[in-house]
């Protein structure tokens, strides 16, 4: 049985993995084999959030398995990440959220989420600028 504390500890333990990307992948398969679900969802975006430098991969394997639950509760577990402590890669996983929406009342208010980080100057630079990109090409 995965928790969030032992999905927190696995993550944890391969955190200054040279070869993070590979690591979270076979983590990935081990929470895919084991059927873990939307659990897992939040203990990966805590981790990002605590752990902005790490390099996820583009997207890479933490998010193809937190995608998966897209339109099943992924969205609200990433707008909470959000609120706490938006990161360079969180603020990304939003743009591909607000790509994939086709509502539009739904997509305003991610956009809306995405022009709140572009203006908070508590938000580390990295998040802000990257959330302003977007937002800049999404008003287009």
């Amino acid at each position: 049985m995965f928790t969030d504390h032992s999905i927190q500890a696995q993550l944890d333990a391969i955190e200054h993995s040279a070869s993070f990307e590979e690591e979270s992948g076979r983590l990935v398969d081990a929470w895919t084999g084991a059927d873990v679900g939307l659990a897992a969802v939040d203990p990966i975006l805590k981790f990002m959030e605590t752990h902005p430098a790490i390099d996820y991969g583009s997207p890479g394997p933490l998010v193809h398995f937190i995608e998966r639950f897209w339109m099943k509760g992924y969205e609200e577990r990433l707008v909470a990440s959000l609120n706490r402590r938006p990161t360079e890669h969180t603020t990304w996983l939003l743009n591909r959220v607000i790509n994939g929406v086709k509502d539009s009342q739904v997509r305003d208010s991610y956009i809306a989420i995405m022009r709140d980080i572009a203006s908070n100057p508590a938000i580390e630079d990295e998040a802000r600028a990257l959330a302003s990109d977007f937002f800049a090409r999404l008003r287009h």
